[in-house]
């Protein structure tokens, strides 16, 4: 690490590169983390009350405090204090929970669709935490108080953005290598949290996150159902990327992990690093993290998603998970997990352990390659049972469903009930697990994540009883965004419907063939495409975009700003009107706005449509967007 003078001097001549070739978004992104690395730097005195004392921030705990989003952050480190840990309060803060996101139609209030449009500050949920959308935090007047005296737990944590975001700035400052010594060191040191609790294994290149998800409410659902669980039966839920909220990641029955407790237990991971000299990356500290919450909260049963590929992904350290999954598998992160359909079912195959049953999607099942690649890999393990979705399902009509539908939704559904199947056929995976009942899969498979085919009503101010529907989908890739336009055409009949959409997508994918989804979509009138560019360096550029055949005449963009908050603006805007005219010509064609692509547009796009749900300060997330908030990619080679 650059000594922070350095920094001055390398900031100087960044800024000067900023001037000369323009206000570009990955400019942006090293003049931001330029500024960043030196403050973070440097020492930084604090008084009080009952503190004066000078605090070296590069030791191992050293933290962020800043007075607003805009300011430079100062820097101290807590080592100074052997007996007591310190917190600043009479900060406002972001939202504190959310149970869950909704899966059905969510209606928003009205309010400005202004890209800057302000929310209160001192909006507060019914715990008693403050609710707070654009996520700001002011520590102006901070004070340093005892946190040892404060007893309520679901309090919020002032310091919360310190770790999260010291959490995110941890791969830029050390080389990231793919293995499993770091994770499995802490892991061990952290007591094998979760050795003792049965952990459904999810890995996949589309789907896991969806099918994680409806595992876990179905298993949600089975517990609340079963008399016989003498208390409440918690299920634990890792998945990653989040979209709003970095606690997005961990969840138990569908409430978050809590600020304070991040703040809680993130100190004592970075200790052990500290102490052990363990180099651990940020997705191995978050999936720590996730581990030592669940054992903490006592759950009964995890679902885990990995990150990234499955042989070598952190969350791979379980030796004895009650059922591995995988999927689908497709052409994704190539330069990282090969280059071929094989090599890539070889490293998602990498969780599937020795006696222990595996269950193989629809779509991986029915590429032959694929298959046999899965199956040599169970066998080479002595892994199994081996199922297949079809095999399990054979005599069943799940609802209509059959192996070659090309809902994503339902195919996902469909993985899930075979999951529970596979419980209820293996004797000791049984044992794990409560009674499963058929009304609890249906309650179960009925849910989604956010951003997956996840509706919401905009109002119309011309006509209450007429909203404006949005999709919003992280369809991201050419297989994804195949699954997007069948499942509009399942839902819409799109002979009587005008799409428009709002695209932004990552530039290590097929553009070219999502470009032409896209363009399907809206009948090739790249007039009702708008296109954005996230805050992340991975981010696939206006130009980029624009090179895709059929989008450079029409669509709507802007080179000076590329952001997602205000094509979300002049998209709903135009939707309106062309609502607004077809009702005056008595037009029945419905209109329908799409927002689709990268995970990184969802947060804005959701914040411009007035969402009102958990959310980082946007001093976390620029952090976040420079990189971290997906950083189980951010591999390094040996």
């Amino acid at each position: 690490m650059l000594p922070w003078r350095r920094y001055r001097t390398l900031l100087s001549f960044v800024t000067l590169l900023h001037s000369l070739t323009g206000s570009s978004a990955w400019m942006r992104s090293v003049v931001r983390t330029c500024r960043v690395n030196q403050h973070l730097l440097r020492t930084t005195t604090i008084h009080s009350h009952h503190l004066s004392a000078t605090f070296d921030s590069t030791s191992a705990r050293g933290s962020t405090i800043y007075s607003s989003p805009q300011a430079l952050p100062r820097v101290c480190s807590l080592d100074s204090f052997p007996t007591k840990n310190y917190r600043l309060t009479s900060i406002p803060l972001t939202t504190h929970s959310l149970t869950t996101h909704p899966t059905t139609r969510l209606l928003v209030s009205p309010r400005s669709m202004s890209s800057n449009a302000s929310t209160s500050t001192n909006n507060f949920n019914a715990n008693g935490e403050n609710k707070q959308s654009t996520g700001s935090r002011n520590a102006s007047n901070a004070e340093i108080s005892d946190i040892n005296n404060t007893t309520d737990t679901t309090a919020p944590a002032p310091d919360y953005d310190v770790w999260v975001r010291r959490l995110y700035t941890t791969n830029l400052y050390q080389p990231v290598k793919m293995g499993l010594d770091n994770i499995q060191q802490l892991y061990n040191l952290l007591g094998k949290p979760l050795d003792d609790v049965p952990v459904i294994h999810i890995a996949g290149t589309n789907g896991k996150g969806s099918v994680a998800w409806k595992l876990a409410k179905t298993l949600e659902a089975a517990g609340r159902s079963n008399s016989n669980v003498s208390k409440e039966y918690k299920v634990g839920l890792f998945v990653s990327p989040h979209v709003s909220s970095f606690r997005e990641r961990m969840q138990v029955n569908g409430c978050l992990i809590s600020e304070r407790d991040v703040v809680k237990h993130l100190p004592r991971i970075y200790d052990l690093c500290h102490e052990h000299n363990i180099p651990a990356t940020f997705f191995e500290l978050t999936t720590a993290l996730a581990m030592l919450h669940f054992h903490a909260q006592q759950v009964d049963a995890v679902v885990l998603e990995t990150g990234l590929g499955g042989r070598l992904d952190a969350t791979n350290i379980l030796t004895n998970p009650a059922l591995t999954i995988v999927t689908s598998i497709g052409l994704e992160h190539t330069r990282i997990l090969g280059d071929t359909l094989a090599k890539i079912a070889t490293e998602k195959a990498g969780i599937f352990k020795a006696g222990r049953p595996v269950l193989v999607g629809p779509v991986a099942s029915s590429i032959a390659e694929v298959d046999e690649t899965l199956r040599a890999c169970a066998a080479r393990v002595n892994a199994g049972p081996y199922y297949t979705c079809d095999e399990l399902l054979v005599d069943e009509n799940d609802n209509g469903t059959t192996s070659s539908s090309t809902d994503y939704d339902v195919i996902n559904s469909r993985i899930v009930t075979a999951a529970i199947r596979v419980i209820q056929k293996d004797e000791t995976t049984q044992r794990l697990f409560p009674p499963i009942s058929d009304e609890a899969i249906r309650t179960g498979t009925s849910q989604r994540p956010p951003c997956r085919f996840e509706h919401v009503l905009v109002p119309n101010p011309d006509n209450q009883d007429d909203p404006l529907t949005v999709i919003l989908d992280v369809a991201h890739n050419p297989e994804a965004m195949e699954y997007l336009v069948n499942k509009l055409k399942a839902t819409y009949d799109l002979s009587q419907t005008a799409i428009r959409m709002v695209v932004g997508m990552s530039s290590d994918k097929d553009l070219g063939r999502c470009g032409q989804a896209v363009l399907e979509l809206v009948g090739h009138d790249a007039s009702r495409v708008h296109l954005v560019q996230a805050s992340t360096p991975r981010a696939a550029t206006l130009q980029q975009l624009l090179d895709i055949p059929g989008f450079r005449d029409g669509a709507h963009y802007n080179l000076e700003d590329p952001s997602v908050a205000p094509q979300i603006t002049k998209a709903v805007e135009l939707s309106l009107q062309a609502k607004a005219a077809a009702a005056s010509c008595s037009n029945q064609r419905q209109n329908l706005l799409v927002v689709c692509g990268s995970v990184f547009i969802m947060a804005d796009a959701r914040q411009a449509l007035g969402i009102d749900e958990p959310r980082d300060s946007e001093y976390v997330a620029h952090v976040g967007g420079s990189g971290a908030r997906n950083g189980q990619e951010n591999f390094g080679g040996k």
